[in-house]
């Protein structure tokens, strides 16, 4: 258990002072402003010492919905109780913070900075800490982390792109989060991440304008920070996100360093915030073994469960400067067997079709199957399907599917937020609870169907997609899998799913999914 002691925090820190501690000499801040409650916002002082295991760094800044130095106590138990919460004078419905999170946002504290960075991709290193974890993690109180780069808000690179509880609990992301409840940490929050980061493209040499910050959602209880690591934003040094696949109870090795930004040797120095030397191993909580090799390349050891988990890793170049990136194990989003999909020949199921058959579709008519993969796995944690009820969406019957498989949803509000009547929406952000649920149990077997196009095939009378090429293709499957797929589709590249085609809809993030059907996730 760990002892209470208050981090220092200059509150009184102007907008500019705070924008100069977070960017490094690589970004040039032109102006800077703060909005938000004068108690939310600071720069914090000795994280080493005061807070080992939580700060990002020894230096950095502080944003808060509630009031900052609530971080931590000055003596005794650091996490006394279990609901801190200040209503502040903070923004109450600021229209970014709404429109991200998909409800209404209280006591917002964000910074606004004009930046010129010397490079064209942008990164920052940071901790996202709330006492919403655990009790309201995956209810409708997701405050939020929203950063926005000209405008643009800027997704997280794993999950469903939100920094808030839903996405970062020990559920969804179980390598990210530390639970707090037996204060095991010195901070008051109940909860908190490793140290992750963002990448962010930029206009290099030219004014780009930059919103960091975070809000209470749906109501103003329950505190929220994030602290940003000093001289983290930065072009010089970028820790590119990875992805990778391993067989249960096998291994696989892969270089996380060849797509990274920096100055001469890149060195992996942690890994999931674990300081690692050459031939140092670290277990992730999810089960599966890291381990650092000489050639600076990693090794994962998997257990006996498949699954899709995330990690991080943390690198230094020859200058000294540190970024941090994220690994994704990943999977495929897929039907279920025993789902009908509509054929030339009528109905028929999933795990009998074969390449060739016709397939109905609701684009381009009978369309030809190319490819159709299977995998059976164990139906636990983010790797059980997602059951939707008949006739939830329409006419259908029910169906499974993976969470990841993205369902064809018509709204006319989708017009107005999105300009699109129709929009894809991945199951796990369909799920109420009610008539969208994850079922557990068992074992499961998903279908994979590929077309010379990305499709919306009909399932049990639901119009859902096929699978959609993307940037991590080369890392899900397996080698003699993968050359079958790139034989039949010459043209696509296997590291980056470039070649094959777009998307037959509008792929919506998991905050415009909430956004759009009023669901928390």
């Amino acid at each position: 258990m760990a002892t209470g002691r208050e981090l220092p925090i200059n509150e009184r820190a102007s907008a500019f002072q705070m924008a100069e501690t977070i960017f490094a000499d690589d970004v040039q801040v032109v102006s800077a402003s703060y909005s938000g409650d004068r108690d939310s916002s600071g720069i914090y002082t000795n994280g080493d010492s005061v807070m080992p295991g939580v700060a990002p760094g020894n230096t950095g800044v502080i944003l808060s919905t509630g009031d900052a130095d609530d971080i931590t106590q000055s003596n005794g138990d650091p996490n006394r109780s279990s609901s801190t919460s200040t209503n502040t004078w903070g923004q109450n419905g600021n229209p970014d913070f709404n429109a991200a999170a998909g409800a209404y946002t209280y006591d917002a504290s964000y910074l606004d900075v004009d930046i010129i960075p010397q490079g064209d991709v942008l990164t920052f290193q940071f901790v996202f800490l709330s006492e919403e974890f655990p009790e309201y993690q995956t209810g409708i109180y997701q405050d939020f982390v929203g950063i926005w780069i000209n405008g643009e808000l800027v997704p997280l690179s794993i999950g469903d792109g939100d920094v808030d509880p839903n996405n970062l609990n020990a559920q969804s992301n179980a390598n990210l989060y530390v639970d707090n409840t037996g204060d095991d940490y010195n901070t008051e929050m109940d909860g908190f991440t490793v140290t992750m980061s963002v990448t962010i493209p930029v206009n290099a040499g030219e004014v780009n304008s930059i919103r960091i910050g975070i809000a209470d959602v749906n109501d103003s209880n329950y505190d929220s920070s994030v602290m940003i690591a000093a001289g983290s934003g930065t072009t010089a040094i970028v820790a590119m996100a990875d992805s990778a696949q391993v067989a249960p109870n096998e291994n696989a090795t892969f270089d996380v360093t060849s797509n990274d930004i920096g100055t001469g040797a890149i060195t992996i120095t942690h890994i999931n915030g674990i300081a690692v030397s050459v031939g140092d191993s670290v277990t992730l909580t999810t089960g599966q073994v890291i381990t650092l090799n000489a050639d600076g390349t990693l090794t994962a050891t998997a257990d006996a469960d498949e699954e899709t988990v995330n990690f991080t890793y943390t690198v230094q170049d020859a200058t000294g400067g540190t970024s941090t990136g994220f690994v994704t194990l990943a999977s495929v989003p897929c039907f279920v067997a025993g789902s009908v999909i509509d054929t030339s020949h009528g109905p028929r199921l999933v795990e009998s079709l074969k390449p060739g058959d016709l397939i109905r579709t609701k684009d381009h008519g009978l369309q030809p199957l190319r490819w159709i993969g299977t995998r059976t796995i164990a139906a636990e944690g983010d790797m059980a399907p997602i059951e939707i009820a008949a006739n939830t969406f329409g006419p259908h019957m029910r169906l499974q599917v993976s969470p990841m498989h993205r369902i064809l949803v018509r709204d006319g509000r989708a017009a107005l937020m999105f300009g699109e009547n129709e929009v894809l929406i991945a199951a796990k952000h369909l799920v109420d609870g009610q008539y969208v649920r994850r079922i557990e149990g068992g074992e499961v077997t998903y279908v994979h169907l590929l077309f010379d196009a990305h499709e919306i095939v009909f399932s049990n009378g639901l119009p859902s997609e096929s699978f959609l090429p993307g940037p991590m293709i080369a890392s899900l499957f397996e080698r003699e899998v993968l050359a079958e797929i790139c034989t039949l589709f010459p043209e696509l590249d296997p590291e980056t799913g470039e070649g094959y085609g777009p998307a037959a809809r509008r792929i919506l993030t998991g905050s415009e999914a909430r956004a759009l059907t009023g669901v928390a996730a």
